[in-house]
Protein backbone atom coordinates (compact mmCIF):
# COMPACT_ATOMS: atom_id res chain seq x y z
CA UNK A 1 0.00 0.00 0.00
CA UNK A 2 0.85 3.62 -0.93
CA UNK A 3 1.68 6.15 2.06
CA UNK A 4 1.71 9.48 1.04
CA UNK A 5 2.20 11.18 4.51
CA UNK A 6 5.89 11.93 5.11
CA UNK A 7 7.37 15.58 3.86
CA UNK A 8 10.72 16.23 3.07
CA UNK A 9 12.79 19.72 2.06
CA UNK A 10 15.05 20.47 -1.16
CA UNK A 11 16.08 23.84 -1.85
CA UNK A 12 14.90 25.27 -5.02
CA UNK A 13 16.64 28.77 -5.11
CA UNK A 14 18.46 28.62 -8.21
CA UNK A 15 15.71 28.27 -10.65
CA UNK A 16 12.54 28.80 -8.64
CA UNK A 17 12.93 32.50 -6.50
CA UNK A 18 12.40 33.45 -4.08
CA UNK A 19 9.92 30.50 -2.73
CA UNK A 20 12.02 27.54 -1.92
CA UNK A 21 10.64 24.28 -2.03
CA UNK A 22 9.33 21.99 0.13
CA UNK A 23 8.19 18.73 -0.99
CA UNK A 24 4.77 17.17 0.37
CA UNK A 25 5.05 13.57 -0.61
CA UNK A 26 5.40 9.94 -0.39
CA UNK A 27 8.63 8.65 0.61
CA UNK A 28 11.31 9.19 -1.87
CA UNK A 29 10.65 6.20 -4.80
CA UNK A 30 12.60 4.77 -7.45
CA UNK A 31 11.42 8.42 -9.65
CA UNK A 32 13.39 10.83 -7.06
CA UNK A 33 17.34 10.77 -7.25
CA UNK A 34 18.52 10.38 -3.05
CA UNK A 35 18.30 13.46 -2.65
CA UNK A 36 -21.73 40.67 5.06
CA UNK A 37 -21.50 43.61 2.23
CA UNK A 38 -24.15 44.64 0.01
CA UNK A 39 -23.25 43.34 -3.92
CA UNK A 40 -23.41 44.97 -7.15
CA UNK A 41 -24.81 43.44 -10.00
CA UNK A 42 -24.34 43.51 -13.94
CA UNK A 43 -27.27 41.54 -15.81
CA UNK A 44 -25.87 40.46 -19.52
CA UNK A 45 -27.56 41.88 -22.24
CA UNK A 46 -28.46 38.74 -24.17
CA UNK A 47 -29.88 36.53 -21.81
CA UNK A 48 -29.69 32.82 -22.38
CA UNK A 49 -33.25 31.12 -23.34
CA UNK A 50 -34.45 28.61 -21.59
CA UNK A 51 -34.76 25.01 -22.86
CA UNK A 52 -37.93 23.29 -23.09
CA UNK A 53 -38.61 20.00 -21.55
CA UNK A 54 -37.33 18.22 -24.56
CA UNK A 55 -34.20 19.71 -25.51
CA UNK A 56 -33.21 19.68 -22.23
CA UNK A 57 -32.47 15.86 -20.88
CA UNK A 58 -29.35 15.19 -19.57
CA UNK A 59 -28.26 13.12 -21.92
CA UNK A 60 -29.00 14.79 -24.93
CA UNK A 61 -27.48 18.23 -23.58
CA UNK A 62 -24.40 16.53 -22.20
CA UNK A 63 -23.85 15.03 -25.57
CA UNK A 64 -23.94 18.35 -27.19
CA UNK A 65 -21.66 19.53 -24.84
CA UNK A 66 -19.31 16.38 -25.44
CA UNK A 67 -19.37 16.65 -29.13
CA UNK A 68 -17.31 19.16 -29.29
CA UNK A 69 -14.29 17.37 -28.12
CA UNK A 70 -12.19 14.48 -28.16
CA UNK A 71 -9.86 13.36 -25.35
CA UNK A 72 -6.70 15.39 -25.81
CA UNK A 73 -3.87 14.06 -27.91
CA UNK A 74 -0.26 13.60 -26.34
CA UNK A 75 2.55 15.15 -27.67
CA UNK A 76 6.27 14.41 -26.44
CA UNK A 77 8.43 17.86 -26.02
CA UNK A 78 11.47 18.47 -27.51
CA UNK A 79 13.53 20.26 -24.32
CA UNK A 80 17.10 20.68 -23.57
CA UNK A 81 16.99 20.52 -20.14
CA UNK A 82 15.01 16.90 -20.49
CA UNK A 83 17.30 15.59 -22.64
CA UNK A 84 20.33 16.41 -20.86
CA UNK A 85 18.19 14.84 -17.60
CA UNK A 86 17.76 11.76 -19.97
CA UNK A 87 14.05 12.06 -19.19
CA UNK A 88 10.83 11.70 -21.74
CA UNK A 89 8.63 14.30 -20.81
CA UNK A 90 5.18 14.39 -22.69
CA UNK A 91 2.29 16.59 -22.62
CA UNK A 92 -1.22 15.82 -22.58
CA UNK A 93 -2.49 18.80 -24.60
CA UNK A 94 -5.87 19.52 -22.86
CA UNK A 95 -5.46 22.72 -24.13
CA UNK A 96 -6.16 22.01 -27.80
CA UNK A 97 -10.12 20.74 -26.42
CA UNK A 98 -11.42 23.91 -27.08
CA UNK A 99 -11.29 27.53 -27.14
CA UNK A 100 -13.47 28.63 -24.69
CA UNK A 101 -14.08 25.34 -22.41
CA UNK A 102 -10.66 24.52 -22.45
CA UNK A 103 -8.62 22.15 -20.27
CA UNK A 104 -9.39 20.48 -17.51
CA UNK A 105 -12.51 22.29 -17.17
CA UNK A 106 -15.04 20.96 -19.89
CA UNK A 107 -14.23 17.46 -17.76
CA UNK A 108 -15.17 19.11 -14.00
CA UNK A 109 -18.52 20.53 -15.28
CA UNK A 110 -19.56 17.93 -17.34
CA UNK A 111 -21.67 16.12 -14.81
CA UNK A 112 -23.28 19.75 -12.84
CA UNK A 113 -24.18 20.81 -16.82
CA UNK A 114 -25.96 17.14 -17.34
CA UNK A 115 -27.75 17.64 -13.91
CA UNK A 116 -28.85 21.47 -14.46
CA UNK A 117 -30.19 20.83 -17.83
CA UNK A 118 -32.43 17.20 -16.46
CA UNK A 119 -33.66 19.58 -13.43
CA UNK A 120 -34.32 22.45 -16.00
CA UNK A 121 -32.15 24.66 -14.17
CA UNK A 122 -29.41 27.37 -13.92
CA UNK A 123 -25.91 27.04 -12.48
CA UNK A 124 -24.50 29.72 -10.19
CA UNK A 125 -20.48 29.69 -9.19
CA UNK A 126 -18.09 32.00 -8.11
CA UNK A 127 -14.41 33.58 -9.03
CA UNK A 128 -11.98 36.22 -9.78
CA UNK A 129 -11.79 38.40 -12.51
CA UNK A 130 -10.21 36.10 -14.43
CA UNK A 131 -11.41 32.99 -13.77
CA UNK A 132 -10.88 30.05 -16.37
CA UNK A 133 -13.56 28.23 -14.46
CA UNK A 134 -16.73 30.96 -15.08
CA UNK A 135 -14.74 31.63 -18.77
CA UNK A 136 -15.63 27.81 -18.96
CA UNK A 137 -18.88 27.50 -17.51
CA UNK A 138 -20.18 30.98 -19.52
CA UNK A 139 -19.89 28.78 -22.64
CA UNK A 140 -20.70 26.21 -21.86
CA UNK A 141 -23.87 27.61 -20.81
CA UNK A 142 -23.93 30.02 -23.80
CA UNK A 143 -24.05 26.23 -25.94
CA UNK A 144 -26.15 24.24 -24.31
CA UNK A 145 -29.16 26.74 -23.10
CA UNK A 146 -28.10 27.03 -19.24
CA UNK A 147 -28.37 30.03 -17.53
CA UNK A 148 -25.33 31.14 -16.18
CA UNK A 149 -24.48 33.35 -13.10
CA UNK A 150 -20.88 34.30 -11.98
CA UNK A 151 -20.45 35.42 -8.27
CA UNK A 152 -17.11 38.37 -8.99
CA UNK A 153 -14.43 38.66 -6.26
CA UNK A 154 -14.30 42.48 -7.09
CA UNK A 155 -15.51 45.90 -7.52
CA UNK A 156 -18.18 46.58 -10.27
CA UNK A 157 -16.74 49.81 -11.09
CA UNK A 158 -13.78 48.48 -12.12
CA UNK A 159 -12.85 48.05 -15.83
CA UNK A 160 -14.01 44.50 -16.85
CA UNK A 161 -11.40 41.84 -17.36
CA UNK A 162 -11.44 40.97 -20.88
CA UNK A 163 -12.14 37.17 -19.03
CA UNK A 164 -15.66 38.98 -17.76
CA UNK A 165 -16.19 40.19 -21.25
CA UNK A 166 -16.24 37.03 -22.87
CA UNK A 167 -18.66 35.54 -19.92
CA UNK A 168 -21.02 38.32 -20.29
CA UNK A 169 -20.79 37.87 -24.03
CA UNK A 170 -21.71 34.82 -23.61
CA UNK A 171 -24.82 35.37 -21.21
CA UNK A 172 -24.03 34.80 -17.97
CA UNK A 173 -24.82 37.24 -14.91
CA UNK A 174 -22.70 38.72 -13.00
CA UNK A 175 -22.65 39.70 -9.48
CA UNK A 176 -19.62 41.29 -7.53
CA UNK A 177 -18.62 41.29 -4.28
CA UNK A 178 -16.66 42.34 -1.60
CA UNK A 179 -13.52 39.82 -0.71
CA UNK A 180 -15.40 39.80 2.96
CA UNK A 181 -18.26 38.43 1.35
CA UNK A 182 -16.42 36.10 -1.06
CA UNK A 183 -14.79 34.30 2.05
CA UNK A 184 -18.13 32.76 2.78
CA UNK A 185 -18.33 31.31 -0.38
CA UNK A 186 -17.87 27.84 1.20
CA UNK A 187 -20.84 28.37 4.28
CA UNK A 188 -23.90 26.91 3.36
CA UNK A 189 -26.50 29.06 2.02
CA UNK A 190 -24.19 30.89 0.53
CA UNK A 191 -25.52 30.65 -3.11
CA UNK A 192 -28.83 31.40 -2.03
CA UNK A 193 -28.67 35.18 -1.37
CA UNK A 194 -28.21 35.54 -4.98
CA UNK A 195 -30.08 32.71 -6.73
CA UNK A 196 -31.76 29.54 -6.73
CA UNK A 197 -30.08 28.53 -9.55
CA UNK A 198 -27.53 24.90 -8.87
CA UNK A 199 -24.69 25.73 -6.79
CA UNK A 200 -21.10 24.58 -8.24
CA UNK A 201 -17.98 25.57 -5.65
CA UNK A 202 -15.02 27.66 -6.66
CA UNK A 203 -12.94 26.06 -9.54
CA UNK A 204 -15.55 23.41 -10.15
CA UNK A 205 -14.49 21.81 -6.60
CA UNK A 206 -17.19 19.32 -5.68
CA UNK A 207 -17.84 15.63 -5.41
CA UNK A 208 -19.26 15.53 -9.34
CA UNK A 209 -16.54 17.60 -10.45
CA UNK A 210 -14.35 14.37 -9.13
CA UNK A 211 -16.22 12.26 -11.02
CA UNK A 212 -16.31 13.93 -14.10
CA UNK A 213 -12.18 13.98 -14.21
CA UNK A 214 -11.96 10.11 -15.45
CA UNK A 215 -11.66 10.60 -18.94
CA UNK A 216 -9.05 12.80 -18.59
CA UNK A 217 -7.55 10.57 -15.68
CA UNK A 218 -6.94 7.69 -18.30
CA UNK A 219 -5.67 9.84 -20.75
CA UNK A 220 -2.92 10.72 -18.16
CA UNK A 221 -1.68 7.11 -18.45
CA UNK A 222 -2.54 5.49 -21.72
CA UNK A 223 0.60 4.50 -23.32
CA UNK A 224 0.79 5.78 -26.97
CA UNK A 225 2.39 4.83 -30.17
CA UNK A 226 3.57 2.03 -28.62
CA UNK A 227 5.92 3.38 -25.71
CA UNK A 228 5.46 2.66 -22.31
CA UNK A 229 2.79 3.98 -19.87
CA UNK A 230 4.11 7.18 -18.07
CA UNK A 231 5.62 6.73 -14.73
CA UNK A 232 5.27 10.32 -13.28
CA UNK A 233 2.12 12.20 -14.28
CA UNK A 234 2.34 16.19 -13.25
CA UNK A 235 -0.29 18.85 -13.06
CA UNK A 236 -0.84 22.46 -11.89
CA UNK A 237 -3.31 22.33 -8.86
CA UNK A 238 -5.50 25.45 -7.74
CA UNK A 239 -8.89 23.88 -6.27
CA UNK A 240 -7.36 20.06 -5.96
CA UNK A 241 -10.33 19.25 -7.46
CA UNK A 242 -8.47 17.73 -11.17
CA UNK A 243 -5.54 16.12 -8.64
CA UNK A 244 -8.24 14.28 -6.38
CA UNK A 245 -10.00 13.06 -9.73
CA UNK A 246 -7.33 11.69 -11.38
CA UNK A 247 -6.34 9.98 -8.18
CA UNK A 248 -9.60 8.90 -7.41
CA UNK A 249 -10.00 7.28 -11.22
CA UNK A 250 -6.84 5.66 -11.21
CA UNK A 251 -7.17 3.57 -8.31
CA UNK A 252 -3.79 2.16 -6.58
CA UNK A 253 -1.49 1.48 -9.47
CA UNK A 254 2.40 0.09 -9.14
CA UNK A 255 4.82 2.38 -10.67
CA UNK A 256 2.90 5.18 -11.58
CA UNK A 257 3.86 8.37 -8.70
CA UNK A 258 1.08 11.47 -9.26
CA UNK A 259 2.56 14.41 -8.13
CA UNK A 260 0.53 18.00 -7.91
CA UNK A 261 2.37 21.67 -8.32
CA UNK A 262 0.16 24.34 -5.97
CA UNK A 263 0.12 27.67 -7.94
CA UNK A 264 -0.64 29.71 -4.98
CA UNK A 265 0.52 29.37 -1.16
CA UNK A 266 -0.62 26.90 1.92
CA UNK A 267 -0.03 23.89 -0.16
CA UNK A 268 -0.16 22.16 3.02
CA UNK A 269 -3.74 22.90 2.90
CA UNK A 270 -4.32 22.11 -0.63
CA UNK A 271 -2.97 18.39 0.43
CA UNK A 272 -5.69 17.86 3.41
CA UNK A 273 -7.97 19.49 0.89
CA UNK A 274 -7.45 16.70 -1.58
CA UNK A 275 -7.57 14.26 0.77
CA UNK A 276 -10.95 15.46 1.90
CA UNK A 277 -11.97 15.67 -1.86
CA UNK A 278 -11.09 12.01 -2.06
CA UNK A 279 -12.88 10.68 0.90
CA UNK A 280 -16.20 12.67 -0.26
CA UNK A 281 -16.10 10.44 -3.60
CA UNK A 282 -16.18 7.35 -2.13
CA UNK A 283 -12.29 6.90 -2.58
CA UNK A 284 -9.31 6.44 0.15
CA UNK A 285 -5.42 6.70 0.11
CA UNK A 286 -4.87 2.49 -0.31
CA UNK A 287 -7.16 2.95 -3.79
CA UNK A 288 -4.66 5.51 -5.35
CA UNK A 289 -1.34 5.81 -7.17
CA UNK A 290 1.51 7.21 -4.81
CA UNK A 291 0.50 10.54 -4.96
CA UNK A 292 2.31 14.15 -3.76
CA UNK A 293 2.91 17.98 -3.96
CA UNK A 294 6.11 19.71 -5.23
CA UNK A 295 5.64 23.21 -3.42
CA UNK A 296 7.87 26.20 -4.21
CA UNK A 297 6.80 27.22 -7.44
CA UNK A 298 4.23 29.84 -6.02
CA UNK A 299 6.25 33.16 -7.47
CA UNK A 300 4.89 34.93 -4.35
CA UNK A 301 1.15 33.66 -4.42
CA UNK A 302 -1.74 32.92 -6.95
CA UNK A 303 -1.38 34.69 -10.14
CA UNK A 304 1.92 36.33 -9.22
CA UNK A 305 4.06 36.64 -12.10
CA UNK A 306 7.69 37.78 -11.06
CA UNK A 307 9.56 38.54 -13.87
CA UNK A 308 11.79 35.26 -13.39
CA UNK A 309 8.74 33.49 -14.77
CA UNK A 310 7.86 35.94 -17.02
CA UNK A 311 11.65 35.34 -18.81
CA UNK A 312 11.30 31.35 -18.20
CA UNK A 313 7.72 30.88 -19.74
CA UNK A 314 9.37 32.75 -22.65
CA UNK A 315 12.29 30.94 -22.79
CA UNK A 316 10.44 27.75 -22.71
CA UNK A 317 8.10 28.52 -25.39
CA UNK A 318 10.38 29.31 -27.87
CA UNK A 319 12.57 26.06 -27.47
CA UNK A 320 9.21 23.63 -27.05
CA UNK A 321 6.66 25.44 -29.21
CA UNK A 322 4.32 25.04 -26.57
CA UNK A 323 2.03 28.24 -25.28
CA UNK A 324 1.56 28.22 -21.48
CA UNK A 325 0.32 31.27 -19.00
CA UNK A 326 1.33 32.20 -15.48
CA UNK A 327 -0.97 31.35 -13.42
CA UNK A 328 -1.18 27.14 -13.52
CA UNK A 329 1.31 26.07 -16.56
CA UNK A 330 4.14 28.29 -16.63
CA UNK A 331 4.80 27.34 -12.45
CA UNK A 332 4.14 23.63 -13.65
CA UNK A 333 7.36 23.48 -16.27
CA UNK A 334 9.44 25.85 -13.85
CA UNK A 335 8.90 23.40 -11.07
CA UNK A 336 9.45 20.47 -13.42
CA UNK A 337 12.56 22.33 -14.72
CA UNK A 338 14.20 22.70 -11.77
CA UNK A 339 13.66 18.98 -10.41
CA UNK A 340 14.40 17.88 -13.78
CA UNK A 341 17.97 20.24 -13.89
CA UNK A 342 18.75 18.89 -10.21
CA UNK A 343 18.93 15.59 -11.01
CA UNK A 344 15.74 14.64 -9.15
CA UNK A 345 13.89 13.06 -11.48
CA UNK A 346 16.20 9.60 -12.07
CA UNK A 347 17.05 8.83 -16.04
CA UNK A 348 15.36 6.70 -17.97
CA UNK A 349 11.60 8.15 -16.44
CA UNK A 350 8.56 8.91 -18.65
CA UNK A 351 6.48 12.28 -17.00
CA UNK A 352 3.31 13.23 -18.88
CA UNK A 353 2.42 16.26 -17.91
CA UNK A 354 -1.25 17.60 -17.82
CA UNK A 355 -1.66 21.22 -19.96
CA UNK A 356 -4.78 22.61 -18.11
CA UNK A 357 -5.45 24.90 -20.91
CA UNK A 358 -6.60 28.67 -19.35
CA UNK A 359 -4.80 30.74 -22.10
CA UNK A 360 -7.59 32.95 -22.54
CA UNK A 361 -5.92 34.10 -18.68
CA UNK A 362 -2.61 35.27 -20.93
CA UNK A 363 -4.32 38.58 -21.66
CA UNK A 364 -3.93 39.75 -18.04
CA UNK A 365 0.05 39.57 -18.41
CA UNK A 366 1.16 42.15 -21.48
CA UNK A 367 4.81 41.45 -20.44
CA UNK A 368 4.74 38.13 -22.27
CA UNK A 369 4.54 39.03 -25.50
CA UNK A 370 6.79 42.13 -25.12
CA UNK A 371 9.98 41.50 -27.61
Amino acid sequence: MSSHAAASRQSTDETLPPDGATVLSAPQGALSSPAAVASSAIVAASPIASLDADSSSAGGGLEALLELFTLPRVERLDWRVAREAGVVVECLRADTLDAEISGNKAWKLRLPLARALSEGRGIISCGGGWSNHLHALAAAGARLGVATHGLVRGHPEAPLTPTLKDAMANGMHLNFISRAEYKQRDQPGFSARFSDALWVPEGGGSVEGVAGLEPLAQALVTPCNGEPAPQLVLMACGSGTTLAGVLSALGERDGLRVIGVPTMNHGDQLYHRVRRLLARSGGSEQKTPEWGLWLGAQAGGFAKAPAWLIDFIQRFEAETGLQVEPVYTGKLFASLAHHLANGMIAPGTRVRVLHTGGLQGRRGYPALDAA
